[in-house]
């Protein structure tokens, strides 16, 4: 075998060591694809309700930590169950710390976020585990934010959808003026 043939395969090693490194740094804490199940985002994600079609989607993992400031109301986001952190969650964002948020399922009362929390609904109420039933969660349970499908091919890099206006009325930033007319 000759040097030239042993130098060649001793850089290709090399680079693909090196190639693999930055992949996994990269997937680990930049960006990577996250498939996403059930119904609860409905029709932001998953929109067919078709469970052999599921959402693929691009998720910004530079929300951690101290990059949390970077969240804000109507961010659909990535997080470890409250309940079974072995279980990620895909939920929407409504309201962050020092609001005030109408429960679903109260909707004769209110409930303040405390500081490092937020809280967080699917779109599709009725098939959703989320703050209704666990309450606000640490912002610290937060993995990623989702950016934009890209799977399957007729989503691709197509927006996500807004948060919907009927939820906007069931939140009072930083504790809102209006929460005195709300109450009963």
């Amino acid at each position: 075998m000759s040097t030239a043939s042993q130098l060649f395969r001793r850089r290709l090693l090399v680079g693909a060591v090196a190639a693999a490194s930055v992949w996994i740094f990269v997937t680990d804490n930049i960006l990577s694809l996250q498939m996403i199940n059930g119904r609860s985002m409905q029709p932001a994600l998953n929109p067919d309700s078709n469970r052999l079609k599921r959402d693929v989607v691009v998720v910004d993992k530079l929300v951690r930590g101290a990059l949390s400031t970077r969240l804000k109301r109507g961010d659909i986001v990535t997080f470890a169950s409250p309940s079974d952190p072995d279980r990620c969650l895909v939920k929407r964002i409504i309201a962050l710390p020092h609001d005030c948020v109408v429960p679903l399922s109260s909707p004769d009362s209110y409930v303040r976020i405390p500081k490092g929390q937020c809280w967080v609904e699917g779109d599709e109420s009725f098939h959703s585990g989320d703050s209704n039933t666990f309450g606000p969660i640490p912002i610290a349970l937060i993995t990623a934010r989702a950016l934009r499908p890209v799977w399957p091919p007729s989503r691709f890099g197509a927006r996500l959808q807004p948060l919907p206006e009927w939820k906007k009325t069931r939140i009072y930033p930083n504790g809102g003026s209006r929460l005195s007319e709300h109450r009963p």
